[in-house]
């Protein structure tokens, strides 16, 4: 889930900022060919790539995220296609740190494009927004998860506070 929320924030936000709809079947108002031009051409034939890169070239996350991100698609290749020997096999567990730093990565491209739309205006019938105190509904529920992850792992009389 966490994987294709940040698939979904890296390719169609950076399209959309270049003027791309997903409403009527994905047409372009404008900038199409801007797209192509300073986004494809990062990464030709690989778009999440291009996307992840022009992210960190505007600043929305750092070249480690991006490596980071890559460690994070293995492994969810691996817990998608061996999740039945995962649930068999009691030695088997997730890498919760890729889960963490999944997440954060997540909430850094967030929080890119909340500044986007500041910078737009889109806050301004609400004052002075501070942009670390906006929060989406995916974040959200993945920190709810992440919860849920540590009660895990620390046990009960450990866990964190809610």
């Amino acid at each position: 889930m966490t994987h294709e929320l940040i698939k979904s924030s890296v390719l169609e936000d950076v399209k959309g900022f270049y003027g791309h709809s997903p409403l009527d079947k994905g047409q372009w108002l404008y900038g199409e060919d801007t797209y192509k031009r300073e986004v494809l051409a990062l990464s030709p034939g690989k778009p999440f790539q291009a996307s992840l890169m022009w992210l960190a070239d505007a600043g929305g996350i750092s070249e480690s995220q991006v490596s980071r991100l890559e460690e994070v698609y293995s492994h969810r290749h691996e817990l998608t296609h061996e999740l039945g020997r995962i649930l068999i096999d009691v030695n088997a567990t997730p890498d919760y740190t890729l889960f963490i730093d999944a997440v954060r990565i997540l909430r850094d491209i967030h929080r890119f494009w909340i500044q986007v739309e500041k910078d737009l205006g889109t806050f301004d019938q609400y004052g002075d927004v501070e942009i670390d105190q906006v929060q989406t509904g995916p974040i959200m529920l993945l920190e709810l998860c992440l919860q849920a992850c540590l009660a895990d792992l620390l046990g009960p009389a450990e866990s964190p506070p809610a």
